[in-house]
């Protein structure tokens, strides 16, 4: 079964830079990184208190990530959950009917990998794997939960669950949006699934231009304004969205590597 997210995959054009920033916006280090002469990339994974990035740079331009560079530009990639017995799982998703991409387990960045085709798992490449490099992190800073955007939240939530068997925590519809919402155990953090009810906005905008799939990060930080302050100081914008008593804060994908970041403060 899936034990946790491991990490959030991004694809980059300069891996250096988007080191530079993730260091110093989100204090957050570089534990590891590496070519990988065989996937055509260079990787960085960056740990936060529980969910890693790992940041991709491409080496070729006709490699997966660099036509993907090519095809969408900078953003998430893929997601990465850890799983027990990576062959196990195989035959499990295989005997669910769940597309597999290789069928068999090879050897990636952080151990014995597979990938599953996004036509499996609602527009997400997927990725599990056999975890045997660790990279411990005494940041704060934390992976809150992950947002899918999707036209369907229900049938959604039936493939994640019984497909991938992940557990539903619950639904809810936002009272001062036009969103109905999921929320599904990954483990160490969250999986959101998000559906406008209306006929426009952002979450319609996402899908009408690249499918369904990863929507954004929701981070957790002990001190927002001090984080704001600092995306702020390199330039990069922040939206705020009162929902209710709360304030989430957007950062500008066009201004973060072509990902939609989000953070609130933690509830003491």
């Amino acid at each position: 079964m899936f034990k946790r997210i491991d990490h959030i995959g991004i694809a980059v054009k300069d891996i250096s830079k988007a080191t530079e920033v993730f260091s110093n916006v989100l204090g957050l280090q570089v534990a590891k990184q590496e070519e990988i002469e065989d996937q055509q990339l260079i990787a960085a994974l960056i740990p936060t208190a529980n969910v890693r990035f790992e940041l991709m740079q491409p080496t070729v331009s006709d490699s997966v990530v660099g036509k993907f560079l090519e095809r969408r530009g900078e953003g998430i990639h893929h997601i990465c959950f850890e799983v027990e017995n990576i062959t196990e799982e195989i035959k499990t998703l295989q005997s669910r009917n769940v597309q597999v991409i290789g069928g068999s387990p090879r050897e990636g960045f952080v151990g014995q990998i597979e990938f599953i085709h996004p036509k499996s798992a609602n527009g997400v490449l997927t990725e599990i794997a056999e975890v045997d490099l660790r990279t411990p992190s005494d940041t704060n800073l934390s992976v809150h939960h992950i947002i899918l955007a999707t036209l369907d939240r229900d049938k959604a939530v039936d493939n994640w669950v019984n497909n991938l068997s992940l557990k539903l925590n619950k639904k809810a519809k936002r009272d001062d949006a036009p969103l109905i919402t999921a929320m599904l155990d990954a483990g160490n953090s969250q999986i959101e699934f998000v559906q406008q009810t209306a006929k426009t906005g952002p979450v319609i905008k996402r899908i009408e231009s690249q499918g369904e799939g990863i929507y954004a990060v929701a981070l957790e930080t002990d001190d927002a304004n001090a984080l704001q302050s600092k995306f702020e100081q390199q330039g990069i914008r922040v939206i705020e969205d009162k929902q209710g008593d709360n304030i989430a804060r957007l950062v500008h994908p066009l201004d973060f590597f072509g990902t939609l970041i989000m953070f609130n403060e933690k509830k003491r």
